[in-house]
């Protein structure tokens, strides 16, 4: 009898695979979206990888983390693929300590400097300066030497600033001097006087550090001019600056102001979200749950200072506009924080936003066209072998394809109205509930019978 429960539970579990396996993911009527891959007029190639950047329209109909792209081939077959993001590369180097520091001397309210022997010629892309003091901002100079002899300048100004904003509840350091990459044995670093520095100012440390970095693939993003909007906020004694970019979860990595005044120091806050407004649900007793539009909370993606600071030989390209940013959104604010400085003059456009390059990368092995599905909610990320050894493939050759405007998926089936399987498999369902009923009316009657007559009777 066992047999017969076995054989029903394995018929149950059957059907519901078979049901299951009915509603799998991949059936790409549930993709709303979808988009053709245009190769161009080469012939995909035999070896190595095929790569399309990601529009920003796709990136605003994908899923976070693009865990619901699928992509076909001409015969409609799925197509593994894979996905990078451009980040760049850093390479950090180690921090090199001068073998001596010598000939410190100063003029009295105007410079001090030091010479700096690294004992050989070490490769270099910045030196860190240490000086003494709070609250001040000093130009430097920094020039270069293999014999300690003859000089020559190797980065004409730049800025050291040791700055407290906002009733001591922000600073702002930066003793960091970016060169070109050199070699040089030996430095001589001039520090020149801010107006309320002491005659006698000290060069206290010099440190420098080779770094490689590359920087990242961008792309700007276009703005509309009207989405633009300046205000300000006197409660915060702030300027805040909004900008829709068109599209949702945008990948930012950098925003550059084009402010127009000649000296400034400002912290900024970057703010971000997708919508204006989402619609939250209210629990309300015995009674279905109240929806309402609210508006929603901007999130932060980061900060920084900006600033610009003219100096004797003119304005130098020490200037820093730029901000870093982490997160991706759609409606962009910059909070500049003005205290009780005038706000900062724009020009036009007030801003450049540039975003990172994401790319989706996969080997042509069928015919075309090449498909791709995208936004489907509820669709599992996928699991490649690809994954594994794309690099190698890559080694081996891009080619380049070009990824056209998204369109409504044509055969896009709203998995209409989620329909409970239960609902929709009612036949099947009861046609494994009959037959479990058969096997325990059998069970039933296989023990009635092996009763012994007097057990039947009373029974």
């Amino acid at each position: 009898m066992l047999r017969y429960i076995a054989l029903a539970v394995a018929l149950l579990a059957a059907s519901i695979a078979v049901a299951a396996a009915g509603a799998d993911d991949e059936k790409l009527a549930r993709w709303p979206s979808v988009a053709a891959v245009r190769l161009g007029a080469e012939s995909p190639p035999a070896k190595g990888l095929v790569e399309f950047a990601l529009t920003p329209e796709a990136i605003s109909k994908a899923r976070a983390g693009l865990g619901d792209l699928r992509l076909t081939d001409g015969a409609g077959k799925i197509v593994p693929y894979v996905t990078r993001v451009d980040r760049g590369s850093s390479t950090p180097g180690l921090v090199q300590e001068p073998a001596r520091m010598y000939n410190p001397v100063f003029t009295p309210g105007r410079s001090s400097s030091v010479t700096v022997d690294f004992g050989a010629a070490k490769a270099r892309t910045e030196i860190d300066v240490s000086t003494p003091g709070e609250n001040f901002r000093r130009r430097v100079m920094v020039e270069a030497s293999s014999d300690g002899q003859s000089w020559q300048v190797l980065r004409k100004s730049d800025w050291l600033f040791n700055v407290t904003q906002e009733n001591g509840q922000y600073a702002y350091k930066k003793p960091r001097v970016a060169l070109p990459d050199n070699d040089f044995r030996y430095l001589r670093v001039t520090v020149f006087h801010a107006p309320d520095d002491p005659d006698d100012l000290p060069v206290e440390k010099v440190q420098s550090r080779y770094e490689k970095n590359t920087p990242p693939d961008l792309a700007e993003v276009r703005i509309d001019p009207n989405s633009t909007t300046v205000a300000e906020n006197p409660k915060l004694k702030a300027t805040e600056v909004e900008v829709d970019l068109s599209f949702e979860k945008l990948p930012l990595h950098e925003v550059v102001l084009s402010a127009d005044d000649e000296q400034f120091l400002r912290r900024v806050e970057v703010l971000g979200r997708d919508h204006k407004t989402i619609t939250i649900e209210q629990i309300v007793e015995n009674a279905p749950p109240r929806k309402r539009e609210v508006e929603e909370p901007w999130r932060s993606l980061g900060g920084g200072v900006i600033h610009r600071f003219d100096s004797a030989g003119g304005q130098e390209p020490s200037a820093n506009l730029s901000l870093w940013l982490s997160g991706g959104c759609r409606y962009l604010k910059l909070r500049i924080y003005n205290g009780d400085s005038a706000p900062l003059k724009f020009g036009s456009p007030v801003l450049k936003v540039h975003r990172l390059q994401e790319y989706v990368a996969f080997q042509a092995k069928g015919a075309g066209p090449y498909k791709m599905y995208l936004g489907n909610a509820r669709a599992v990320a996928p699991r490649y072998d690809l994954t594994h050894f794309a690099d190698r493939l890559r080694a081996e050759g891009v080619m380049k394809a070009a990824l056209d405007s998204v369109t409504p998926n044509p055969s896009y089936a709203l998995a209409v109205k989620a329909i409970p399987w239960s609902e929709s498999h009612k036949g099947l369902i009861w046609c494994a509930m009959l037959f479990l009923g058969l096997v325990l009316v059998l069970m039933v009657r296989r023990q009635f019978r092996r009763a012994r007559p007097d057990e039947r009777q009373e029974g």
